[in-house]
């Protein structure tokens, strides 16, 4: 199964649904997304969005029923779309569309507040069955790489042993793992139209059980938060500021980097996608050698050790 598969595929494939058997299914295109290629079903009035895997997803983390569990607690919690089923021999979520549109940049961060309650409220839900763990993701993604023909860059060696004293240092003073959305991208939050209530997280594909830094780390990062924007985020989360919490939002943004760009070496191997991951893969890696390389770093491993206050 490819992202590119025939239009006449798709719609056969659509036409399977059982819940929408012997009714009119007009699809379109909806734009976005670079892993899978996604369409609008109109039912009846009724509007969804279906998505069709890339291949080989499973080499990225991806699990089926993982994501179909974090998708229908989001829903069950009313912090994500309604999930409406899944495409028969795929497996991927059919989810109501919800009308809404993303910001970025600085208006992100003036909504910190209530994307902060939706993960608080996510984290706080009770385990899930999948895991992601993100250090094992990095050494994972490396492997899966070099066995589809595709070399790890330079940079994988020592960003490893920085991953290895990060995790280190966490562990001299663990947190108990949360489910945690683990690709929390601007794309994938959507509001409200104006004056409308309502904040959703989209797109559950890589939700497990995690660190609940990671979460936090991979929203200021992809977010573009500045110094400001990250205590903001953890007044909101923690309702106070240590230096242990500051230690570990700064790491897990290096870890989320890391991953990106590992994630983009795995793609350069099975992606059949019309997408530049190796421009990506450098960008990512690029910016996690930069992070890692701040002269704050070590001190940031010695007080991510530290009990979070």
């Amino acid at each position: 199964m490819t992202a590119g598969m025939p239009r006449p595929d798709i719609e056969a494939l659509v036409a399977r649904v059982p819940e929408w058997t012997g009714r009119q299914v007009v699809l379109t295109p909806l734009h976005g997304g670079i892993t899978n290629t996604n369409y609008v079903a109109l039912v009846d009035g009724h509007r969804y969005v279906v998505r069709v895997p890339g291949e080989r997803t499973e080499l990225l983390g991806i699990d089926r029923a993982n994501e179909a569990e974090a998708a229908t607690r989001a829903a069950e919690l009313g912090i994500g779309p309604a999930v409406a089923g899944r495409l028969p021999g795929v497996g991927t979520l059919i989810t109501e569309l919800v009308p809404g549109h993303h910001i970025e940049g600085r208006p992100f961060a003036q909504h910190l507040s209530v994307v902060v309650g939706l993960l608080r409220r996510f984290h706080e839900s009770g385990p899930l069955a999948g895991a992601f763990p993100i250090h094992r993701v990095v050494e994972w993604h490396a492997r899966d790489a070099a066995s589809h023909g595709v070399i790890p860059p330079s940079s994988y060696d020592r960003l490893h042993r920085q991953s290895r004293r990060i995790e280190a240092a966490f562990a001299r003073a663990p947190l108990p793992l949360v489910p945690c959305h683990n690709d929390l991208l601007p794309g994938n939050v959507l509001f409200a139209a104006d004056g409308e209530p309502g904040v959703w997280l989209l797109d559950f594909e890589y939700a497990g059980m995690n660190d609940r830094f990671f979460d936090l780390g991979n929203l200021s990062v992809n977010c573009g938060f500045d110094h400001g924007d990250d205590e903001h985020l953890l007044q909101l989360y923690f309702g106070t500021i240590s230096r242990a919490a500051w230690a570990r939002l700064q790491l897990m943004k290096m870890m989320s980097e890391f991953r990106e760009g590992m994630w983009a070496v795995v793609q350069q191997a099975i992606s059949t996608l019309d997408t530049d991951f190796v421009s990506y893969a450098d960008e990512r890696l690029s910016s996690c050698e930069r992070l890692s390389s701040r002269p704050e770093f070590d001190r940031w491993v010695a007080d991510a050790a530290k009990p979070v206050s």
